[in-house]
């Protein structure tokens, strides 16, 4: 918190230190012009693969020709921003949001469900297709999941921010 105090007989200057006082105490619609940056700044992330360095692509991007964190766009349709008072606050609630954006080692036991198989090879050798009844079981699913930081503030918009904040505190109102 800052505090200032001046005593000055200029009743020019104490109105106009009044006035940017007022609008320090509600930042409201600087924060708001602020998330509006950062959300038009994470869809360039999305956009550009990772900004300023590219993500490490993802196994399905590779073998389907697609984008990293790009599959169904739910993630990416999720970012969202809030303000609260004297809050912004710019995220996701989706859960599998975390792990992309810090990356770290998945590790949990997942149900097969039952299904059917087809093959066409057993015990390494050619065999004449056919379908396999695989019934539900559980398995291990081990992976890691490398950091690709989606919620990037980039240099340029904390200048951009910087200066929204600067005008609107400077801006005088009618």
């Amino acid at each position: 918190m800052v505090a200032i105090s001046i005593k000055h007989k200029d009743l020019g200057a104490r109105t106009a230190l009044e006035k940017v006082r007022q609008r320090l105490d509600h930042p409201a619609p600087a924060l708001k012009d602020c998330g509006l940056v950062l959300l038009r700044s994470i869809a360039r992330n999305f956009k550009a693969g990772g900004r300023p360095v590219r993500w490490h692509p993802s196994g399905r991007a590779i073998r389907d020709g697609g984008k990293t964190l790009v599959d169904t766009s739910q993630l990416k349709n999720s970012i969202s921003m809030q303000v609260t008072g004297k809050v912004l606050r710019v995220g996701t609630s989706v859960k599998y949001a975390r792990i992309h954006q810090l990356g770290g080692k998945l590790d949990k036991n997942v149900t097969v469900k039952q299904h059917y198989r087809y093959i066409t090879q057993a015990f390494g050798k050619e065999i004449d297709g056919r379908k396999v009844l695989v019934h539900q079981h559980q398995r291990q699913q081990d992976a890691y999941i490398p950091a690709r930081p989606f919620l990037k503030i980039q240099d340029e918009d904390l200048r951009t921010m910087h200066k929204i904040v600067a005008d609107y505190v400077t801006t005088p109102t009618g």
